[in-house]
């Protein structure tokens, strides 16, 4: 397989990691890149948070892409600027500066004006690698807020039927506040695969999963590479692709450009609601915990396993990890990752 990383490695046994020793290698990794110790801060409490939940290619591994990223163009949260602002909506211009930063910024604010008027709706333009939506979702079910998040990204997957890459892997994300500590969380994508797993299969020296991807000429690859330069298959058929191109268009409307760039200018859309607007607030989580419950009590299909609510497989999984303290990690990630420390002293 062609190479085409700075960050070449070789899948192999997971070496287990405090998650202690994990996070101060992330941030000290950070900060070798470039970033400030509290955007460092920020970017790695969203890394730990999806590698606690078993999410490797948004874990650890995101950081060496990240680095190969912003070579060339680190942006800090000090570069955002506001351009436009009411006190139910902002525009924020990230600069080029990475989600985790800039959807961090927007997501903050979309709760200070939800809390204070009962909606808060910020749109970002210019800026990448958003990460989970799932993880500002947490910020806004945490402060009783429902929420819908939407990010597009650049042109990597092809729309239904097609093989020619239109838009992002754009995942959508709508979550509620609950009476319990689990908030319900639905996060998704509009690929087939992330554009993470691509690149991490790149890192790896991997093939990709059948049925993910296209090459330039259209013909099914399992490549990353050869992927990179075809398209990722959609998700969900005509209904994913359809819900793909209006994720794509919500970006536009959060000043993004529609035809986003590859690696830049893309767009988040947060709109964050309060209950109270319609309901007492305990009300509506009781509401929610009743309905939760009803769901998971739902009789399998033969040979399924019981019934999940959206957030409840990736609830678990973090509870356990905390409670083992440990988190596993391919050794050769955790190599490169010593490599960018080294490199900075």
């Amino acid at each position: 397989m062609a190479t085409g990383s700075s960050w070449k490695m070789a899948r192999e046994e997971l070496t287990e990691i405090s998650i202690t020793d994990a996070t101060d290698r992330s941030k000290r990794a950070l900060r070798a890149v470039g970033y400030t110790e509290t955007d460092a801060d920020t970017i790695c409490s969203h890394i730990m948070d999806a590698q606690v939940r078993g999410y490797g290619p948004t874990g650890l591994a995101r950081v060496l892409t990240i680095a190969d990223r912003v070579t060339s163009k680190l942006v800090g949260s000090h570069d955002m600027v506001i351009t436009r602002e009411t006190p139910a909506s902002a525009q924020l211009d990230a600069k080029g500066a990475i989600g985790y930063l800039a959807a961090y910024r927007a997501t903050e604010l979309a709760v200070k004006k939800a809390k204070a008027g009962g909606v808060g709706i910020v749109g970002v333009n210019d800026t990448f690698f958003a990460g989970m939506l799932s993880y500002y979702a947490e910020m806004c079910t945490s402060q009783d807020l429902v929420v819908i998040i939407t990010a597009s990204a650049g042109a990597w997957v092809a729309p239904e039927g097609s093989y020619t890459p239109r838009f992002g892997t754009n995942p959508m994300c709508i979550a509620f506040p609950s009476g319990s500590k689990q908030p319900v969380i639905w996060d998704i994508g509009t690929s087939k695969i992330i554009h993470a797993q691509m690149k991490l299969a790149q890192l790896m020296d991997e093939e990709l999963p059948e049925g993910t991807a296209f090459d330039k000429d259209g013909d099914p690859t399992r490549d990353p590479f050869k992927a990179m330069e075809g398209s990722l298959a959609v998700w969900g058929g005509h209904k994913g692709s359809g819900l793909a191109i209006a994720i794509q268009l919500l970006g536009a409307l959060a000043g993004a450009p529609a035809h986003t760039g590859n690696t830049e200018g893309w767009g988040v859309l947060v709109i964050a609601m309060d209950p109270e607007m319609f309901r007492p607030i305990e009300d509506f989580k009781n509401e929610v915990d009743t309905y939760s419950e009803t769901i998971r009590s739902s009789q399998p299909l033969k040979g399924n396993a019981p019934i999940r609510m959206p957030f409840d497989r990736s609830w678990e999984v973090r509870e356990q990890t905390r409670q083992s303290g440990v988190v596993q990690v391919e050794q050769s990630v955790l190599d490169s990752l010593q490599k960018l420390i080294d490199g900075a002293q």
